[in-house]
This record gives structure tokens, C-alpha cells and sequence, in this order.
């Protein structure tokens, strides 16, 4: 009995940092941003992708290799 009260109130305590640490990107308030930040993806992906191909990467790899390198 103790232990479950000890463990509900570790999960109560840590609720709010869980659920904070699981928000996602700022929330983009104007068009302007909303492009900005839409060109900047545009030209990472591509960079990423040419990348691929001049390392060669096969087709069936190079979807995954984009996605690690936009995530760096």
C-alpha cells in the first residue's frame, strides 16, 4: 500500500514535466513565419538530397538517409 501511494505520487509529480517535454516546434502565429520556416525545410530537404545522391545512396535507402540527415 505504501509503495502504490509512493509510485502515484511520483507519477503525479512527474506528469507535468512528461507532458511539457513531449510538445512539439513553436507554434508558427503568421503567415511570414509560416513561409520562413517552410523555405528553410524546403532547402534543408534538398540539400539532404543531393547529398544522397552524390554519396550514392540506393533508392530504397535514400528515403531514410534524408530523414536522419533532417533531423541533424
Amino acid at each position: 500500500m505504501r509503495l502504490t501511494f509512493v509510485l502515484v505520487a511520483a507519477g503525479i509529480a512527474a506528469w507535468p514535466v512528461v507532458a511539457r517535454a513531449q510538445q512539439g516546434a513553436p507554434r508558427l502565429e503568421s503567415p511570414g513565419e509560416i513561409a520562413v520556416w517552410s523555405t528553410v525545410i524546403t532547402q534543408k530537404q534538398d540539400y539532404c538530397r543531393r547529398q544522397a545522391k552524390a554519396l550514392k545512396v540506393p533508392m530504397w535507402k535514400r528515403h531514410r538517409f534524408v530523414r536522419n540527415c533532417m533531423k541533424h
